[in-house]
């Protein structure tokens, strides 16, 4: 059989002639026109150029704010490490134009040599400038009080990286992991982030971390509640808390004492079928005073998907077999116990932000041999990155009768638009590939709200900046 090779056959689907162009196409249309107007709206690059802390002196350098965005670009875009470099880069002209550079990088060496130069007093200066970043975030959608829940997370290592230690992995015991600690609000900021060995415990340096945490807040911000998970219902944070006259609800372990106070209780409150509620005044052996505890039990038969825990022991005895149990510590003597969880129950809403961050952001893949060079990563992908989308979510592509939708739904939805670079009226063009009225109606409502946007994240002209990368 003769070879085709003049394109009559073997380059065709149907009728269709498949062939070539040498045109600057994307598909990320929405994100060179709604994010780009967003960054350079803000005043981005300005912020990054004055904040991340890397000095670059090689003659051969092409720039922080490039490598920076970069890596916004890659997450955005469903990358999950940083050899994903390369998905966005086809039609490299009009993103060039669209975000105001001459070069981005195409190789993941690029931006992997960049991370790796970062040290932990960098770290300390770029967290200090993320934590001013989501302050600006708050003060312009003037937020002035809202819960701060604390919570810790699990992220797998895979290769030698600096800090990976096998600890608490309760998906894939024995694998060497990091151990992070996140701060964020009710209203969905991430407001503080710790990277942390594998083998550290939950409540290591808690203290330290939420006293940082609410020093990045604005100062005249209230904080209704505390709320966090298990790993924070030690001694030390809760007399600090107390201290501070701050109420909080955190969750405790199912531990040997906290089974007996249970195992104590003779009057439990029905809230529906299957749901039942309780409080006791104890001490556990760890504590140096009595505190109160609600005790959450979810009867199994008559609510299938009850969360909670059942202890081994509660297998046995034919009182507690068929519930499961959740209990909460509290300084506050005011609430029904029922208002207490209903006030707790919203912590859930931190462990989507965890899982937005990780299946959205790919957050926790983003990783490098060293140690600072991974923890930079994730503060400029969670405290940067992930606000900065948030915001934009919350500000401008949210209506009223919407919720504030996931990075895969504005993928889909929003950035992954295909569109072509080139020129019109001796001017440069990008033109979107929306056939739909009502999207394009959408895309000009939304780069209008952009263009009156009041934020911005960079203001003082006395700072000189770096300047632009030279192709």
């Amino acid at each position: 059989m003769k070879h085709e090779t003049d394109g009559t056959r073997a380059d065709r689907v149907g009728q269709v002639q498949i062939t070539f162009t040498d045109k600057q196409l994307t598909a990320w249309g929405g994100a060179c026109s709604v994010v780009a107007k967003f960054l350079e709206r803000i005043r981005f690059r300005e912020w990054v150029l004055a904040h991340v802390p890397i000095e670059e002196t090689s003659p051969n350098a092409k720039g922080i704010y490039e490598k920076v965005l970069a890596l916004l670009l890659t997450s955005l875009t469903g990358g999950t490490r940083f050899s994903h470099v390369t998905w966005w880069s086809h039609g490299m002209e009009g993103l060039k134009a669209c975000f105001g550079v001459t070069w981005l990088p195409q190789a993941t060496s690029v931006l992997t040599r960049f991370f790796g130069k970062f040290q932990q007093g960098h770290n300390e200066r770029l967290r200090t400038a993320a934590a001013g970043l989501v302050r600006q975030l708050i003060e312009a959608e003037r937020i002035t009080e809202d819960t701060l829940m604390l919570d810790s997370t699990v992220c797998e290592r895979y290769g030698v990286q600096e800090g990976a230690r096998k600890g608490y992995n309760p998906k894939k015991p024995g694998r060497p992991s990091h151990h992070p600690l996140k701060a964020g609000l009710g209203s969905g900021y991430v407001v503080n982030l710790w990277n942390r060995r594998g083998d550290t415990h939950t409540a290591h340096q808690c203290v330290v971390f939420y006293a940082q945490t609410r020093e990045g807040l604005p100062s005249s911000m209230r904080i209704r509640w505390v709320l966090a998970d298990s790993g924070f219902g030690e001694e030390g944070f809760l007399e600090h808390l107390e201290g501070k006259s701050q109420p909080y609800a955190i969750a405790l372990r199912l531990t040997a004492y906290v089974q007996q106070a249970i195992r104590a209780i003779g009057d439990w409150k029905t809230l529906e079928a299957g749901l039942e509620v309780a409080e006791v005044v104890v001490a556990l052996s760890s504590w140096k005073q009595a505190r109160r505890l609600v005790v959450i039990r979810q009867h199994v038969p008559t609510r299938p998907k009850a969360s909670g825990k059942q202890p081994m022991l509660f297998r046995e005895l034919e009182e507690h077999r068929d519930y499961r149990y959740s209990v909460l510590v509290t300084n506050d003597t005011a609430l029904a116990p029922e208002e207490i969880w209903r006030t707790y129950r919203p912590r859930a809403n931190e462990e989507n932000a965890i899982k937005e961050l990780k299946e959205g952001y790919g957050w926790h893949e983003f990783n490098v041999r060293s140690f600072w060079g991974t923890e930079a990563a994730m503060l400029l992908i969670g405290m940067v990155c992930y606000n900065l989308v948030h915001h934009l979510n919350r500000c401008v592509l949210k209506t009223a009768e919407e919720g504030v939708a996931r990075l895969k739904t504005l993928r889909l939805k929003v950035l992954a638009i295909p569109a072509i670079y080139g020129s019109g009226g001796r001017r440069p063009t990008l033109r979107l590939g929306v056939q739909d009225r009502s999207l394009r109606a959408k895309l000009r409502y939304w780069l209008q709200r952009i263009h009156r946007l009041a934020l911005r994240l960079f203001n003082c002209n006395a700072v000189a900046l770096p300047a632009p990368a030279k192709a």
